[in-house]
């Protein structure tokens, strides 16, 4: 397998994703493509998914806080997914900035094989589309969970 260029330490990056933040899913026949394997578009929606879960799950409001939008997304397709198959996803923040985060996902099979791997850049919005700085206890509960480098 060849690791992608976000990943130093395949065997550490493989740990640190298991303490992330978890999301089961099964892939869905319509998740498919004519070739009957998952569509290579699918993995995106699972790694919203699971950012969403992780966002929440750190106190972060979308009610009092900005807007997160994602500027950038990448995803390395390792081993093919077929319909019916149960994944695990996890979500773990690797780099929190001002207003932005870098975001790493993991995804395993049942059998514990890494089927796919990604990265998103997100940043905080305001209402006018400006970068909207992380308050303090926001960006301190990310850094307590994850134990995520603040720079």
């Amino acid at each position: 397998m060849r690791v992608p260029s976000y990943i130093n330490d395949l065997d550490q990056w493989l740990e640190q994703m298991k303490h992330g933040t978890r999301l089961d899913v099964a892939v869905r026949f319509a998740e498919t493509d004519a070739y009957g394997h998952m569509n290579n578009r699918v993995p995106f929606v699972y790694f919203e998914d699971v950012r969403t879960l992780m966002l929440e799950e750190t106190g972060y409001s979308l009610a009092n806080d900005g807007i997160v939008v994602v500027a950038d997304a990448q995803c390395n397709y390792i081993r093919q997914v077929y319909p019916r198959a149960r994944l695990a996803v996890y979500a773990y923040p690797v780099q929190v900035g001002t207003a932005s985060c870098d975001v790493h996902y993991a995804a395993f099979s049942e059998q514990e094989e890494l089927m796919f791997t990604g990265r998103t850049s997100m940043v905080q919005i305001d209402r006018s589309g400006n970068a909207f700085p992380w308050n303090e206890a926001y960006k301190n509960s990310l850094q307590n969970r994850f134990e995520s480098v603040i720079i």
